[in-house]
């Protein structure tokens, strides 16, 4: 059967690490990883797409992060972030108005990753960095379909779905991005550790920096940009003070 990039029906998206098995293991795992990329972002508005990206660690206390998930978890709080809440494939901002867009594993669960990806390039702004995670098929995690945790006071089983790097690479080269870095992480504990080096690319998650470009590529110095509105206006905004929820206007 061809393969298709759009599912059928829509998955469920964690909320949290926690709901996954190893998760706080993926999730300190990806933090030392993107730290360093995080300090590289220059820009005033960071967009976390899903609750897995919202508690990746953003220590940039100057700049404007926002989480967003497409249903909102019980007692959301997030220190120095936005919380809004809307559909990761109809993002309710502004073309170019992102400096920053992470993904954590969120085309893991996604419906349709094509429209994921298009709606993240629509807000990313020029230069824009974009950082994605996913989970790694050509791993111990080969044979796997859902994931959860056993024994959880709520059970839930997660149906992932599963990416060839090459594959997203792909997808974002047609966007015009830039691939900075790839490569692979969390090695598992089943292989020896003297058999790592033959197994570097065979981490149980895969991460890709990539940037946005234009065509033709410029030597323009970057112009300073000043702050603006990021939500678009299509949308019913409610505020409050650590919660934006967005309503289909």
């Amino acid at each position: 059967m061809k393969w298709r990039a759009k599912y059928p029906y829509s998955l469920p998206l964690p909320t949290s690490w926690q709901q996954l098995k190893q998760g706080d293991y993926y999730c300190k795992t990806l933090n030392d990883y993107f730290k360093p990329w995080f300090a590289k972002v220059y820009g005033q508005h960071i967009l976390k797409i899903g609750g897995l990206s919202a508690e990746l660690e953003w220590d940039c206390p100057n700049q404007h992060a926002i989480a967003l998930y497409p249903d909102l978890p019980q007692h959301a709080t997030l220190d120095h972030h936005s919380i809004v809440q809307a559909c990761p494939t109809h993002l309710p901002f502004y073309e170019n108005a992102i400096d920053a867009c992470l993904l954590a594993n969120t085309l893991n669960f996604s419906q349709d990753p094509h429209q994921l990806l298009r709606e993240a390039t629509r807000v990313l702004s020029e230069d824009g960095y974009l950082f994605i995670s996913l989970f790694n098929p050509c791993s111990s995690l080969l044979f796997k379909h859902h994931l959860g945790l056993k024994n959880h006071s709520t059970p839930h089983r997660w149906q992932i779905r599963k990416y060839l790097t090459w594959r997203i690479i792909d997808w974002l080269e047609l966007l015009n991005f830039e691939i900075v870095q790839q490569t692979t992480l969390a090695k598992s504990s089943a292989i020896p550790h003297f058999c790592h080096r033959f197994y570097r690319n065979h981490g149980q998650l895969a991460v890709i920096v990539a940037r946005k470009r234009t065509i033709p590529l410029t030597l323009n110095p970057q112009k300073v940009r000043f702050k603006a509105p990021v939500f678009a206006p299509a949308n019913v905004l409610t505020r409050s003070k650590e919660r934006c929820r967005i309503q289909s206007g």
